[in-house]
């Protein structure tokens, strides 16, 4: 019963393998590293790749192998060679004997290297070291330091470990321990990114083991000690491992198994970045099947995972193979196992960038309409389009008495034909702003320019109301590679003002749909992948105002709440690791308080007027779920959950008012809001208004003692062109008698 048992667990293991695992990684080429005459002889079939690493760019490509030059001494070196496209083995071309890194530490030349590992920063190289066949102890890691990064001719040697067969350094941990540890070897090594933390991979008869040690002074070695409460027994996964390598944010590591005919690849996922406490063992993958790979060694992926290379020695033409493949999604060989596009920095931050760009856009919009109002308000004095002149003269001062109530009538009527005022602006705006690197996210600039469009005109109530129209284009860049969001935007808003009481206290409201186009490129190690994407808004805001006047200042306090609803289409990415995109919901709530104030340094020619404000705004809805799957595996559906933007936000603005006697009006607005932790973003607005100049008087004018005479006069002026229309009356007893009409017309230079 035992026997079926295992039978059947085999069976379980290796059909999923054979069915799937072929689809997940595709061998792309490989190329031969039997390059240069260092040691003083042609290199031969007794040479052994074991590393494999790339600078950060992936412009070059690094080689470590052992060379035996004589009986009694193994040399270990670096070769360098420089990649033409990145990451692409096919362009290499070896840098010569010349710049290569001679791996001597100066005391014994004897060891055996495997697996080196290079630092972020490029400055130090770390590789493990195993005992010889002849019983010596060597086993050790060793760190090597580069004069100038990732240039390995500048190689020298700094440091190496003691003895790790000491049960200090291997007893102890979740990983078990060893019982003869002269027969535990190092044949692997790892670090994280910050230093911190140090891997090994122990190789054993009995059982292998991946322990992890803290380093109390980050890279250096002489400050090692074994976590206990971590560590990784590899059991039954692997037999020989030659080779580990940890994901770029340390949440997978995957192990090179050179032992027996599978030459397999092992996939770990950990519960967390550089923590081998929590794991699970997601299953191996028999390279034997897509490769001619025989001596499996060192493992290594570039910067976006979405390509492995394997080294491979001993091969039939006694040449040393870089094998390089094709994975379908980042740092994964497993169907069913890819991880969320969050794992890739470059990839959520252009998710990040589509979320900020829809609220943004409302933002903006939402802001052009205001600054209109607020503009108004600040000037709505020469916002009276029509004026109606009563004039009532006689000698007699019972009877002038009685024509004020007249002009009073007539002011009345002139504040209610201002329904009639017409007013056509536009606004130009730029707007470039900024959000730093984050834990899951890469940086990001995005700039806006825009133009706006409106007309507005006075209500029945001596409110206000008008429509916009937007249009915007963004850009956005993400990273460092070339990754970029461009998007276009129209929006249509409807903006009102009332009055609530005495003229000082306003109601501002506003209503908006909108329309988004984009273009999205992101850029994985030189590779496009290319979508279209489109989305629909709807957005309103609700603002009360007070003015407080004193002397030439106002001042103005307010609050405001805006809610945003965007829609963004579904979408297919093109392209190696593309993904396939649901419909996404983006929603915006905000709360603001502000208090503004306004100077006014008029003239009688100029009206002009400065003005700030300090607003707080609290975004109290910042998250938005992006549900997605692998195009090419489409066996896990994504739902990541993303917040963007900060809680607390400090808003100011400066600007200016200019009014000019030709009917011109300009105003000017710097705009800086500070996303507290996060980002910022800065606006310059500048919104030019023309009134229409055409003005008309009606005058009426009644001059009476012995006899009363009366003029009646129209003036129409139309950009700078008057006519007038004159009756005169010499006695309105006779009204039928018309002493004087003229017609007149004047053109003002």
């Amino acid at each position: 019963m035992s026997l079926i048992r295992k039978i059947l667990f085999v069976i379980f293991i290796l059909l999923p393998i054979s069915n799937s695992f072929g689809a997940m990684v595709t061998e792309v080429q490989s190329t031969k590293v039997s390059d240069g005459n260092i040691g003083g002889e042609t290199p031969n079939t007794d040479e052994i790749v074991s590393g494999i690493q790339f600078n950060n760019d992936g412009t070059k490509m690094f080689i470590m192998f052992s060379r035996d030059d004589t009986e009694e001494v193994e040399y270990s070196f670096i070769h360098e060679y420089t990649l033409s496209t990145p990451y692409d083995i096919s362009t290499k071309t070896y840098t010569g004997d010349s710049e290569a890194c001679h791996l001597n530490h100066g005391t014994s030349n004897r060891h055996d290297p495997y697996q080196m590992e290079i630092s972020k920063d490029g400055t130090k190289i770390y590789f493990a070291s195993r005992a010889t066949s002849n019983g010596e102890d060597h086993d050790r890691i060793y760190r090597f330091d580069l004069s100038v990064p990732f240039d390995v001719s500048t190689c020298s040697y700094a440091q190496r470990t003691t003895d790790l067969d000491s049960p200090t350094y291997q007893n102890g941990s979740q990983a078990l321990d060893h019982a003869t540890h002269e027969d535990n070897h190092p044949q692997g090594v790892s670090i994280s990114n910050d230093g911190k933390k140090l891997f090994i991979l122990m190789e054993s008869n009995t059982h292998d083991r991946i322990l992890e040690y803290k380093l109390s002074t980050p890279y250096d070695l002489t400050t090692m000690s074994l976590v206990l409460s971590a560590g990784i027994n590899l059991g039954s996964h692997v037999a020989n491992p030659m080779g580990m390598e940890f994901s770029e944010n340390g949440k997978r590591i995957f192990i090179a198994d050179h032992h027996g005919s599978h030459k397999e690849v092992t996939q770990i996922s950990l519960g967390g970045e550089f923590d081998t406490s929590t794991f699970t063992v997601d299953g191996e993958v028999n390279m034997k099947t897509l490769s001619d790979l025989d001596q499996l060694r060192p493992i290594a992926f570039n910067k976006s995972g979405l390509k492995m290379y394997l080294g491979n020695d001993f091969t039939d033409s006694g040449d040393d193979m870089v094998h390089e493949f094709d994975l379908v999604c980042p740092f994964n060989i497993i169907e069913g196992k890819c991880p969320p596009i969050t794992d890739n920095k470059d990839r959520t931050a252009m998710v990040e960038a589509q979320i900020e760009i829809a609220k943004r856009t409302i933002d903006h919009s939402t802001d052009t309409a205001l600054n209109r109002l607020k503009w108004i308000r600040r000037n709505k004095d020469k916002q009276n389009l029509t004026n109606l002149n009563i004039d009532l003269n006689f000698n007699n001062q019972i009877i002038n008495s009685l024509t004020e109530a007249v002009k009073t009538s007539t002011t009345k009527k002139k504040k209610e034909d201002k329904k009639q005022d017409v007013f056509y602006w536009s606004e130009g705006s730029i707007v470039v702003g900024k959000i730093g690197d984050t834990s899951i996210s890469s940086a990001k600039k995005i700039g806006t320019d825009a133009i706006t469009i409106g007309r507005d005109q006075f209500t029945d109530k001596n409110g206000i109301k008008g429509l916009a129209f937007r249009v915007g284009r963004n850009d956005a860049d993400v990273g460092t590679s070339g990754s970029n969001l461009d998007t276009d935007t129209y929006n249509l808003t409807y903006y009102s003002t009332s009055p609530i009481k005495d003229d000082t206290k306003f109601l501002d409201t506003i209503i908006g749909i909108g329309k988004l186009s984009s273009n999205l490129l992101t850029v994985l190690d030189g590779k496009n992948l290319t979508a279209d994407r489109n989305g629909e808004q709807l957005y309103g805001t609700i603002r009360i105002k007070d003015e407080i006047k004193k002397n030439n200042f106002t001042l103005i306090p307010s609050g405001r709440f805006d809610i945003g609803h965007t829609i963004l289409g579904s979408y297919k990415e093109s392209g190696i690791g593309a993904i396939d995109v649901e419909k996404q919901h983006v929603r915006s709530k905000k709360i603001r308080t502000g208090l503004a104030v306004v100077e006014d340094l008029s003239s009688d020619d100029y009206t002009f007027k400065r003005h700030g404000k300090l607003e707080y705004v609290a975004n109290i809805d910042r998250s938005s779920n992006f549900k997605y799957t692998y195009i090419s595996d489409g066996s896990t559906k994504f739902n990541e959950t993303l917040h963007t933007g900060s809680l607390h936000n400090l808003n100011g603005e400066i600007g200016i008012d200019i009014i000019m006697p030709n009917s011109f009006s300009i105003f000017l607005i710097y705009e800086r809001n500070q996303e507290l932790g996060t980002g910022h973003t800065d606006k310059i607005h500048i919104a030019l208004g023309y009134l229409p100049n055409k003005k008309t008087n009606y005058a009426f004018n009644l001059e009476g003692s012995e006899n009363i005479g009366s003029e009646f006069k129209i003036s129409k002026n139309i950009n700078d062109f008057e006519i007038d229309f004159k009756l005169n009356n010499q006695d309105v007893m006779k009204p039928n008698i018309i002493d004087e009409a003229s017609i007149n017309l004047i053109h003002k230079f």
